[in-house]
């Protein structure tokens, strides 16, 4: 199985009037449905610009009743608690989850947390680049980390068994979320620090934090999270995927591609879209990694964490 952690499809999907089968999606359901058992974490994207009165959660309600109308239930099944994982019908069918990217998407009422859960969200980033009514993001100028919304806006995510994702965060707004809960915390798209110092990525006690709390890192497929160089490859996807594995343990190590979100400078020259998934697989057999190591990084550490949470 594979399950990659993040991308952006059903956002460019509502806003490009794309059906999801369309080829012109790096995540697709034509190309998908080949590579079964498949899980994607469909992300709904809510930009900073969106920060205003009710316009967050207007945008996500956009996104979220968008994918209902436009997924085909002989090609989808949408995972919303642990026992879906077992479930027969990922043996002919893509599982869906569906998350949310930047808290804006409540636009500050906490009670919109729950809105979004019945609507099938099942994992929640807190800010995207931008500081937001709840946290500073990674772009930051002045970290003050978690606002007091911010810090009750984690708390009831994890009361509503909801994943918190922390890609994307400063570094207090990381701690901080941290200190103000106790499940397992996932980056659902960040890569490592040491191998590319950019302010999206994780430092090595961020990694150590995620591991000690029994989360996992999805490696993010973003060129400019993977290299200093003008062009990645997958070989960039595998070092970062390896650096993390060597620093804290194979088990807290996953994808997280960031498909659909990324500018043509940051896609990976031979990853554009789940069909190359496989690249990524035997360039990690290649390096020594046993088909056990592989099985848990594509998809038994998140399904821990899944398990764990749901």
């Amino acid at each position: 199985m594979i399950i990659d952690l993040h991308c952006d499809t059903i956002e460019r999907a509502k806003d490009e009037n794309l059906k999801l089968n369309d080829t012109r999606l790096s995540f697709n359901t034509k190309e998908a449905m080949k590579n079964l058992p498949y899980i994607q974490c469909l992300a709904t994207f809510v930009h900073s610009k969106y920060d205003k009165g009710n316009e967050g959660i207007i945008r996500a309600n956009e996104i979220i009743d968008n994918f209902y109308k436009i997924y085909n239930t002989e090609e989808i099944y949408i995972i919303k608690n642990k026992e879906d994982i077992s479930s027969p019908e990922l043996n002919k069918k893509i599982g869906v989850m569906l998350t949310i990217e930047n808290g804006t998407a409540i636009s500050g009422n906490l009670n919109n947390i729950k809105k979004l859960y019945n609507k099938g969200i099942r994992m929640m980033g807190v800010v995207w680049n931008d500081n937001n009514d709840l946290a500073c993001g990674a772009n930051t100028q002045n970290d003050i980390g978690l606002t007091n919304l911010g810090k009750l806006y984690v708390k009831e995510l994890e009361k509503q068994k909801i994943i918190i994702d922390v890609s994307h965060m400063s570094k207090k707004s990381f701690y901080d979320t941290m200190e103000n809960t106790t499940s397992p915390i996932i980056a659902s798209h960040s890569c490592a620090y040491k191998l590319c110092n950019h302010p999206r990525n994780l430092e090595d006690d961020q990694i150590k934090y995620i591991a000690r709390r029994n989360g996992v890192i999805g490696v993010c497929f973003c060129k400019a999270f993977l290299t200093d160089k003008d062009k990645a490859t997958s070989e960039d996807i595998v070092n970062h995927i390896d650096y993390i594995a060597n620093l804290v343990g194979v088990d807290y190590v996953a994808l997280g591609s960031d498909f659909d979100g990324l500018e043509e400078h940051n896609i990976p020259e031979n990853v554009r879209g789940v069909k190359d998934f496989k690249i990524i697989i035997n360039q990690l057999k290649d390096k020594g990694y046993s088909s056990q190591d592989v099985e848990k990084i594509c998809s038994k550490n998140f399904l821990r964490v899944l398990k764990k949470v749901l």
